[in-house]
């Protein structure tokens, strides 16, 4: 009776640090929307007060009719939607092939692969910006999608799902007459829906969020993404910090309502990872 109720006890205090440690990494978020919706008198008063007194709708018409966010969202979304359709097929037929495909020096070309991953982003900066300059693509979109597209982490992270896949079933497929391309699609990729999801949830906020690369190859006005642009926004907009919480906000929202629509399948891959070993 003792040992059950201290696990009992044990299960409490560990759901209670928990607690405390999610509402501690919360908190700087929950702020940033309470003070999206004040007036600016509101913003810095103690103690904190994360229920406004007046909701204060304004701060979000100013940051998108008086500012440049309805241009900094349109590209954002169109660098993030190419990027994302071109990776997903890229990683998911690459790793695919590296999966099931087999042909000589797979593994060593596969090594040398994810040995990129070791490299570090800043030490291609340079290169990559006269590589660019060389071929007109500074100053363009094409600067932030191409290298965007292909993810050596993406085709490792399909690849690991697909070996969780039973090599009978594409086996009974080939023999029944199945292409690689249906295994692929009607199979490979619905039994792999969770890391499909992982992956898109991946590239979807890497590319979302991406700062130093649109910074330095896109530095024109009519082609700064939301990142950037929401740094200039700051700047403009200095002692101004419920409209800076607001246009936070509106960067941050496609994130949070992809991952509320997703976060079944994402949770689903993490317990599926752990179950497999």
């Amino acid at each position: 009776m003792e040992t059950k109720v201290k696990t009992i006890m044990l299960k409490c205090m560990a759901t209670l640090l928990v607690g405390a440690l999610a509402l501690a990494c919360m908190f700087p978020f929950l702020w940033m929307v309470s003070a999206s919706f004040k007036n600016e008198v509101d913003v810095m008063e103690f103690p904190i007060r994360l229920i406004p007194r007046t909701v204060n709708w304004n701060n979000y018409a100013t940051v998108w009719l008086k500012s440049d966010f309805p241009n900094y969202y349109r590209n954002s979304l169109i660098v993030t939607s190419i990027t994302l359709a071109g990776t997903i097929f890229l990683s998911t037929t690459a790793a695919y092939g590296f999966a099931r495909l087999k042909f000589r020096g797979k593994n060593l070309i596969f090594g040398v692969y994810l040995a990129t991953l070791m490299v570090p982003v800043q030490v291609t900066l340079l290169p990559k910006y006269i590589y660019f300059g060389q071929m007109h693509l500074n100053n363009t979109f094409y600067a932030l999608i191409l290298p965007g597209i292909f993810s050596a982490f993406n085709t490792f992270l399909m690849r690991q799902y697909y070996e969780g896949i039973p090599y009978e079933l594409t086996e009974a497929a080939q023999i029944d007459g199945a292409s690689h391309f249906r295994i692929f699609w009607q199979i490979m990729l619905p039994l792999t829906k969770s890391g499909f999801v992982t992956l898109l949830l991946f590239s979807f906020t890497w590319t979302w969020n991406d700062y130093i690369n649109p910074l330095i190859y896109c530095n024109k006005e009519e082609l700064l993404t939301l990142t950037v642009g929401l740094q200039r926004f700051q700047q403009a907009q200095s002692t101004h910090y419920a409209l800076i919480m607001a246009g936070c906000t509106l960067a941050l929202a496609p994130l949070i309502l992809l991952f509320l629509f997703t976060q079944k399948y994402f949770i689903e891959s993490f317990a599926s990872s752990g179950v497999k070993g």
